[in-house]
């Protein structure tokens, strides 16, 4: 039985997966995409599952029955797909995509069906813990032994140091298919340690909205045009296969033109045979310059850089002259104003020496070889990755009001994890015998806000106590434990009686039962 690593960026556009030889990344190639597989599923109607390339030119034509940027609800437990009469989760999306990752893998690297496939799998920093915990599901059902899950920051600055051999703080900047992080790291490359001071982002900022945005300026121009109102198939006079063919054609120029706009100062969208109206084809033509395209997007730009100047701002982590070297990472900052903004503020050239699509990815592989056990005959210290807390988590508590209900953090944002931390609570009624807990993750740009509503319910639990004593005696031990791949565990404790059991946590509804 063999053993076989990789590191796999979980794209919310397109997924890579990476795999050392002879000490140089290598890249799972697939068909009809090359190094990157799109991270679409398509069912047909025959129940048959497509994922990748296929799925993406089939969802042209038949956006219904397509999933995109699932990512994007990781974690999200109400949201489902219904496609041709198969549902799906979003993270049964991500299991699907990293199962047609692993048949690659076997195919490419001709695996026995022994052998064991071992993946570091990337997340955007600013993923919550029941996101993290999401992805590491998915793939595990995909059938990988996952080692670890790590945030995108880390492996893009993991892939720099190995190749350039920086030693110094550095920025990162990622722009993805549908999240936006940004992070400040420590690399000391004599001790092979990297760590992050400081993290922020958007888990809904990225590529997606780009596209949205010159979708909706094509779709605008043909309303213009024909004097149909195609915000609805039913509103549009089109019937059901021309309407959403016709959508899924034009967002598929969208996307064109943000990535040809990237390379070259004007993109031509030429889409014939659109639709019938009056009577004959109608075909739409429209060329759009990298100007105008800045001009439509220029929203976005100022989410960009409004949140990295807040972020500098803010942060009692780092100084803005402390930043030796500033990284671009994800797909989305090809896009040249986003470069050059980013340049603006740090007043310095980001760094362009590696692919901005396959940084982390590389970064990956290169953490999943550390679990290798692999010696080199240079003596060396081991890697070490320190990841820090993108979100407090902590318990839901009476305030001393004694009406209002604020969050109680346990693990703050900034902890470096692994880690456990404890703390003690206690009764609110008299002869209170089961007790309820309510566990919480703080919410975006929320960290210093009280009211529980802000924040985002993770899971619950409850804990039943022996013996019955008036409100306020019991001391309950409650203590979280962080793990290296950003997964929770809970452990409540009755002091009085030493029960110490951890208690699965019921994750998605707070009025669901325990188990």
């Amino acid at each position: 039985m063999n053993e076989i690593f990789v590191g796999i960026d979980l794209g919310t556009t397109n997924t890579l997966a990476c795999y050392l030889r002879r000490g140089r990344p290598n890249f799972i190639r697939f068909a009809g995409s090359g190094e990157m597989l799109p991270s679409v599923l398509y069912v047909d109607e025959e129940k048959n599952i497509f994922v990748g390339e296929k799925a993406k030119k089939r969802g042209v034509i038949d956006p219904l029955n397509v999933i995109r940027s699932s990512k994007t609800y990781m974690a999200d437990f109400d949201k489902t797909w219904t496609v041709h009469g198969k549902t799906f989760t979003p993270t049964k999306v991500a299991s699907e995509i990293l199962q047609e990752v692993k048949r690659q893998i076997i195919k490419k690297l001709h695996c026995a069906d022994d052998d064991t496939i071992n993946a570091v799998i990337t997340v955007p920093a600013y993923f919550t813990a029941n996101q993290k915990d999401e992805t590491k599901k998915a793939g595990i059902a995909a059938g990988f032994n996952v080692l670890q899950i790590i945030t995108e920051p880390m492996a893009a600055a993991v892939a720099v140091v190995h190749e350039l051999g920086l030693d110094e703080k550095i920025f990162v900047v990622d722009l993805g298919g549908g999240t936006f992080d940004i992070s400040v790291l420590q690399a000391d490359q004599k001790n092979r340690t990297y760590r992050a001071l400081d993290i922020d982002g958007d888990r809904k900022l990225g590529g997606d909205d780009f596209d949205a945005l010159i979708y909706d300026y094509f779709i605008g121009i043909i309303q213009s045009e024909t004097g149909l109102d195609l915000s609805t198939q039913k509103k549009s006079t089109l019937d059901y296969n021309e309407y959403y063919s016709m959508t899924g054609r034009v967002r598929e120029a969208a996307e064109d033109a943000k990535i040809a706009l990237s390379e070259q100062e004007n993109y031509t969208a030429d889409l014939m045979n659109l639709f019938q109206h009056d009577g004959k084809n109608y075909d739409f033509t429209v060329n759009l310059t990298r100007e105008k395209f800045n001009e439509i997007c220029q929203p976005l730009y100022e989410k960009v850089t409004s949140r990295i100047n807040k972020f500098i701002a803010e942060s009692d982590k780092f100084k803005l002259d402390e930043i030796g070297t500033v990284i671009l990472a994800g797909g989305s900052c090809h896009i040249p104003k986003v470069k050059s903004d980013v340049e603006n503020i740090f007043g310095k050239r980001t760094d362009t020496q590696l692919d901005l699509g396959t940084l982390v990815a590389v970064g990956a592989c290169f953490v999943a070889e550390t679990f290798s056990g692999v010696k080199t005959d240079i003596e060396q210290p081991q890697e070490k990755f320190e990841d820090i807390i993108s979100h407090s988590l902590g318990v839901e508590v009476l305030a001393s009001d004694g009406v209002s209900k604020v969050l109680s953090k346990i693990i703050r944002k900034g902890d470096v994890y692994p880690c456990q931390k404890t703390k003690l609570y206690t009764t609110t009624m008299d002869e209170q015998t089961t007790i309820p807990i309510y566990i919480y993750e703080a919410g975006s740009d929320c960290e210093n806000i009280a009211d529980i509503d802000a924040h985002e319910f993770y899971g619950d639990l409850s804990l039943e106590i022996e013996e019955t004593a008036p409100a306020g005696v019991p001391v309950i031990n409650v203590t979280f434990s962080y793990d290296k791949s950003g997964t929770l565990e809970v452990t409540a404790r009755d002091e009085k009686s030493g029960v110490n059991k951890s208690i699965k946590i019921k994750k998605g509804s707070r009025d669901s039962e325990n188990y």
